[in-house]
């Protein structure tokens, strides 16, 4: 579990924390890491570590929450014809592969999966955010979306895993496909 910090100074403390337990992924076997670890890299105490987070798995979700909450911008439309769904497809797997150092990390450490579980999680409890994003182009009912938004996200992760050998726009071209 993660704390909802109170202040801007707060939140970047806390983002500083997320970013350096990816960082450590990237070399480091997940479960290898310890507080200690993320804490030394970042400078701070295990006493500051705790006022954000209650363990390293907190600090984990928050890193993915975190990246769903800023991609989520990108998932809204200007407008609702054909032309602005093909833009919310380009912005959103542009915004994910802008997250490379992200993948690469929950890659190494075989924690992919993750990414999309946090991402139904918060449909789940949030409904009206991302399912807003399927929704203004197609009326699916809410399981069709959770369940599109889980393949979105493993369509996000085998893109990753190949090297992005498909550009965004051949990307957001299947996207629109399987969408419909």
């Amino acid at each position: 579990m993660y704390k909802q910090c109170a202040t801007e100074e707060s939140a970047q403390r806390q983002r500083q924390l997320e970013q350096c337990l990816q960082e450590l992924m990237c070399f480091t076997d997940y479960q290898q890491i310890t507080i200690s670890d993320i804490c030394d890299r970042a400078g701070i105490s295990r006493k500051s570590f705790y006022r954000y987070f209650s363990s390293k798995e907190g600090c984990l979700h928050a890193l993915i929450d975190h990246a769903i909450f800023d991609g989520a911008s990108f998932y809204l439309p200007d407008h609702k014809d054909s032309s602005s769904a093909r833009l919310i497809y380009e912005r959103f797997f542009r915004f994910w592969k802008e997250q490379d150092s992200l993948l690469d990390a929950l890659a190494h450490n075989g924690l992919s999966v993750q990414l999309a579980e946090r991402m139904i999680l918060y449909i789940t409890q949030d409904e009206s955010a991302f399912i807003g994003f399927v929704k203004e182009h197609v009326d699916y009912p809410r399981e069709h979306s959770l369940f599109l938004i889980g393949g979105i996200m493993t369509l996000v992760l085998d893109w990753h895993q190949s090297g992005y050998q498909k550009s965004i726009l051949q990307m957001s071209k299947i996207l629109a496909e399987l969408i419909g």
